[in-house]
């Protein structure tokens, strides 16, 4: 079936339902996984597998789907990765164990990565590079309004219908993105752009070895990393505190209103601003909102309002920076450009994944394991970010005399 053409709104409309399957997919479980504990009879360590295995699932579909866009195209790999997707909703609201779940979770991920990837190598396909930071800020804001609303939608599901809801949810929506993608989604691959598993294998071996791409990959692992650890682990502080899945979604909100707004200041401001300096001031303010939100637990602020403030500014903080990171590295590359892509997300997803599962073995009843790792990470980041500037000023630099 030929795509219908669409204008470049509502193909940015599209490409971001497309993108959301994976995070929503991902979030809307994160505050019924205690429900699922209870109900399913597992320890909290077996129970966290149905959240890292998933995640280790979705990096390894980000390496996989982007060099397969690159080979075969970015529309049917969008379209199978969307039936994958729905399959794995299907299978996931039917588990009758925590192991049929967490692979069911896994076919989920996997198949929900594609949209993520592929959607960046198309907007690296279409635009240059400081305009792929802009378009690439406007549909993640509109990503993040569905992707904000998911762990609340979750909790208050989970809480008045079980935790199974969740799937019938992504199942609903999953089935007309599918069929709004078959009719209207484009091939926005070059004609000409390399086929060849011998190139893309070649462009994958040259980006590795990049020192810049690298450096962006890095950083930008971090960050998710920050993320995901917080959200994993941050159902079970409230859980030892008192507070139920519900208020755990509604205060998530003021994380992506944060983060909406950091991609919103990159939507308007990328150009005139510059990307380094966003990148800078981002991962700059995401380091002293972390140290900030370590000291209150340190001092005993456990009132939700302690942990979700600060992280209100180190959403907005990773809106600045993620952007020109992705865009950044993804044009290191412009004939491969769902390869870039997918190299970027698998680090992402994968050093995410193991800093949740390493992070699960620690205490839950308070929030100070969990805050000290995020500001550990954080200034990690911002050490590693100041470093990388400093090298490339002094390889601009002229040589003396």
């Amino acid at each position: 079936m030929t795509a219908r053409a669409l204008s470049e709104r509502a193909l940015l409309g599209l490409l971001a339902a497309v993108t959301a399957t994976g995070p929503v997919a991902l979030n809307i479980y994160v505050p019924v996984v205690p429900l699922a504990r209870a109900d399913l009879g597992v320890s909290v360590a077996a129970a966290s597998v149905t959240l890292t295995a998933p995640l280790v699932a979705f990096a390894l579909g980000l390496l996989a789907w982007g060099p397969l866009s690159d080979r075969y195209g970015r529309r049917p790999v969008i379209l199978a990765g969307l039936a994958v997707f729905v399959t794995g909703s299907l299978a996931a609201y039917l588990a009758p164990s925590v192991g049929w779940l967490a692979l069911a979770r896994v076919v989920v991920a996997f198949g929900s990565s594609a949209g993520v990837t592929v959607a960046r190598a198309m907007l690296g396909d279409r635009y240059a590079h400081e305009r792929m930071a802009h378009r690439l800020a406007t549909l993640t804001m509109v990503m993040v309004l569905a992707n904000s609303l998911a762990p609340t939608l979750g909790g208050l599901l989970g809480e008045a219908f079980g935790w199974r809801t969740v799937f019938l949810v992504l199942l609903g929506g999953g089935l007309p993105i599918g069929l709004l993608a078959l009719r209207y989604l484009p091939e926005t691959r070059a004609a000409h752009a390399p086929r060849g598993v011998r190139e893309i294998g070649a462009a994958t071996l040259d980006l590795v070895r990049r020192r810049a791409f690298l450096g962006y990959a890095f950083q930008s692992a971090v960050i998710y990393a920050v993320f995901f650890v917080f959200i994993a682990l941050v159902p079970y502080v409230f859980q030892h505190l008192g507070r139920g899945a519900a208020e755990y979604g509604a205060w998530y909100v003021t994380l992506s209103a944060g983060y909406f707004l950091g991609n919103y200041v990159v939507s308007r401001a990328a150009v005139r601003i510059g990307m380094a300096r966003l990148m800078t001031a981002g991962i700059a303010l995401q380091a002293l909102a972390a140290l900030v939100g370590c000291a209150l637990a340190r001092g005993g602020a456990w009132h939700p309002a302690a942990l979700f403030l600060p992280w209100t500014v180190i959403g907005f903080g990773q809106g600045l920076a993620l952007p020109n990171l992705t865009a950044s590295a993804v044009a290191l590359a412009p004939r491969h450009a769902g390869t870039a892509s997918g190299l970027l997300g698998f680090g992402q997803q994968f050093l995410g994944a193991i800093a949740v599962q390493a992070m699960s073995v620690t205490s839950a009843a308070t929030p100070v394991p969990v805050t000290t790792f995020v500001a550990a990470a954080a200034t990690v980041a911002l050490a590693a970010h100041l470093a990388a500037r400093a090298a490339a000023r002094q390889t601009a630099a002229p040589a003396p005399g």
